[in-house]
């Protein structure tokens, strides 16, 4: 899930430096590609996103006075969807560890306090 966020981020990143203006069509179909490894991992709101940011850049491509602000805002509710998903895996992660710790210390018969 961790690189699959790790992925998400530098598309997106890609996509800011190049100031959204990229071969649209390619973009396109690396985000729709980016969707489909998202549902893969069970992050459907990531799923749904890059959807979006691919559905928007196929859209680019057939106009000429193109709007930036659909575009960003989906941009940005991704990276903050990809901050919270990465908030949740670090307290899972420490929850995890805890638990871990709290096992091992009942098993050497340890005060846990």
């Amino acid at each position: 899930m961790n690189q699959c966020l790790n992925t998400m981020e530098a598309r997106l990143t890609d996509l800011l430096h190049t100031g959204l203006d990229t071969g649209a069509g390619d973009s396109a179909a690396g985000f729709r590609r980016l969707a489909e490894q998202c549902e893969a991992y069970g992050l459907h709101t990531g799923h749904a996103l890059m959807e979006q940011v691919s559905n928007l850049l196929d859209a680019r491509t057939h106009t000429l006075h193109k709007q930036d602000t659909p575009l960003m805002e989906v941009i940005f509710q991704a990276e903050h969807y990809i901050t919270l998903c990465r908030e949740r895996w670090q307290e899972i992660e420490i929850l995890n560890s805890w638990q871990r710790n709290r096992q091992e210390q009942d098993r050497e018969g340890g005060d846990s306090t």
